[in-house]
């Protein structure tokens, strides 16, 4: 399929995302927390653009997609603010956001076979610090509640990053990868402690994660 669907201008939306996304860093890494509020959800809302027209997918497997980005957009929105009851909002609607690309991989096709090395990947991502680190340190920060949510959102990341490699499009599964390691390193930055890069760490992966993973998949 082509990326561009209908006479659609969708390269000059994501070109738009890339460049709203260089200014959103520069607010992260510089403390710019004004210039963040614009840039941040103004990144994600151009992706979801990018979602509604690239590509030329059937009416429900589109639906899925812009709902996917439309959560990613609104979880930007909730984790803007402070304090645990943003957090979980923000929580909420990537789970929801994450189980909308995995519906939107299957409508579009999947293969098992395609599926193993996301399987891998996942163990790997699961087996390192988060089980053993991760996990207790959200138990410890928030009780029984928060880990069973934590864990709840871990399956439902594996599940998107699962169906992404299962229609065995690489642009989405190095983004549903990408987006898996953004939450991963944003969890363990909330519950156990700092990584080099801090929140850009964070932001870079992620909107590099969405970006690739909405192409890929209304491309597929």
């Amino acid at each position: 399929m082509s990326f561009l669907s209908g006479g659609s201008d969708a390269g000059g939306l994501l070109a738009a995302a890339a460049a709203v996304a260089l200014v959103d860093w520069w607010a992260v890494g510089t403390g710019h927390r004004r210039v963040e509020r614009v840039a941040k959800p103004a990144t994600m809302a151009l992706l979801v653009a990018v979602a509604a027209v690239a590509g030329d997918l059937d009416g429900a497997a589109r639906a899925a997609l812009v709902v996917g980005a439309a959560m990613g957009l609104v979880g930007d929105v909730a984790l803007l603010g402070e304090g645990e009851s943003a957090f979980m909002a923000g929580l909420g609607a990537f789970a929801v956001g994450h189980l909308s690309y995995a519906v939107a991989a299957v409508l579009i096709d999947v293969d098992p076979i395609w599926a193993v090395p996301g399987l891998v990947f996942i163990g790997a991502l699961l087996g390192f610090r988060f089980v053993g680190r991760t996990l207790p340190g959200a138990r410890r920060h928030g009780g029984p509640l928060l880990a069973g949510a934590v864990v709840v959102y871990a399956v439902v990341i594996s599940a998107m990053v699962v169906s992404a490699w299962a229609t065995g499009c690489w642009l989405a599964a190095l983004g549903a990868m990408l987006f898996a390691v953004s939450d991963w390193v944003l969890g363990y930055q909330r519950f156990v402690g700092p990584l080099p890069g801090r929140r850009l760490s964070v932001m870079i992966p992620y909107h590099v994660g969405q970006a690739m993973l909405i192409v890929g998949l209304a491309t597929a």
